[in-house]
């Protein structure tokens, strides 16, 4: 049986994908190597929102990801560790630029947690996570991914302790982490990061009636530097049945934004409810919702994605983002293109 997918995030932060394979292991020191190589039909809109490519038609695409993780045992309880991944795309102008996903160093203290220096996922990902179970989509409906959601120059903390998981992020300074459209004045502006945190907590039930079922809060703060829109401040509440990619596997999220120097706040929230049956076949289906000052909609869409494993290690999936009627900021009545994908996918 899998993890449930807050605990499943514990074990990718300390040793890598389930997929990994070890190359190196002695006299306390491991080295895994894993990665995947994916490729299929994108349309027109898809192509135009993928990272890296600005294709205007409909065409196939293809990109590759390659990955590394190590450990080595310091003393009684306490291990060196390191982890990174890397993506570059094909068929498009930046075919010959790896993009780092992750790349950190650190820790692991055994039952007193991981400590990691790097680029990575902060705290509210611990929330916000249970809902990213798309292999591209469904990352809207909250403020988490404005900064890009794996963040440069952090300090991470993570524990896991029987059923609770804690976790901690601060972020250091950074320019042009991002960019950000001032609801007020309809003014694009960079975000310079001064200094952030987050903070988060994850309860999952391990036994009796209640089992699989995991719940979570989480908090965060920017003081982005020189923003017209001032510091943020985000929450998150989630909570999760099931495990991913083995049997049913539903979850909820809801979130809430607000910048200082905005006169009203965001708020929005995703459900996911998936099942994957015992030959490989499994559907999932989204809808997502975003919006400000509780009635100007930004988001309003449905993910879904139907999936054939025909082994641990391929795959192959339409996944698709649907508009769901028109958005209404920053222009009343904009309409929404349909994105999808049909891929095939290979993981070791």
């Amino acid at each position: 049986m899998r993890l449930p997918l807050v605990a499943a995030m514990i074990s990718v932060l300390v040793s890598g994908s389930a997929h990994a394979v070890n190359v190196y292991d002695d006299n306390g020191t491991q080295l895994n190597v894993f990665g995947r190589l994916e490729g299929g039909f994108y349309n027109k809109q898809a192509n135009r929102t993928r990272d890296h490519n600005q294709k205007s038609k409909a065409s196939v695409e293809g990109e590759a990801r390659l990955g590394v993780s190590a450990s080595s045992t310091l003393v009684t309880n306490i291990k060196a560790v390191a982890f990174g991944e890397w993506e570059v795309s094909s068929e498009s102008s930046d075919n010959d630029r790896f993009d780092t996903r992750y790349a950190y160093t650190g820790f692991d203290l055994c039952q007193y947690g991981t400590l990691v220096f790097g680029q990575g996922d902060t705290a509210r990902y611990i929330t916000v996570g249970m809902n990213d179970v798309f292999e591209h989509y469904g990352d809207n409906s909250n403020s988490y991914w404005e900064l890009g959601g794996r963040q440069e120059g952090q300090i991470m903390y993570v524990n896991a302790v029987g059923g609770y998981t804690f976790g901690f992020s601060y972020q250091t300074p950074r320019d042009n982490m991002a960019t950000h459209l001032h609801r007020d004045t309809l003014m694009v502006q960079d975000l310079d990061v001064n200094a952030g945190y987050a903070a988060a907590m994850a309860y999952n039930w391990q036994d009796g009636l209640l089992e699989s079922l995991a719940f979570s809060l989480s908090y965060d703060w920017y003081d982005f530097h020189k923003s017209p829109a001032g510091d943020r401040h985000g929450f998150s509440a989630g909570l999760s049945y099931g495990h991913l990619n083995d049997g049913i596997y539903t979850s909820f999220v809801y979130s809430m934004d607000k910048y200082q120097r905005e006169d009203h706040h965001m708020s929005g929230f995703e459900g996911v409810l998936g099942y994957t049956m015992d030959n490989g076949l499994g559907a999932t289906l989204g809808y997502g919702y975003y919006g400000y000052e509780n009635r100007k909609r930004e988001v309003s869409e449905i993910t879904s994605q139907v999936a054939y494993h025909f082994s641990p290690a391929f795959m192959t999936y339409f996944e698709g983002r649907f508009g769901l009627g028109r958005v209404d900021f920053p222009v009343e009545e904009t309409s929404q293109h349909a994105s999808y994908m049909i891929n095939v996918q290979y993981n070791f």
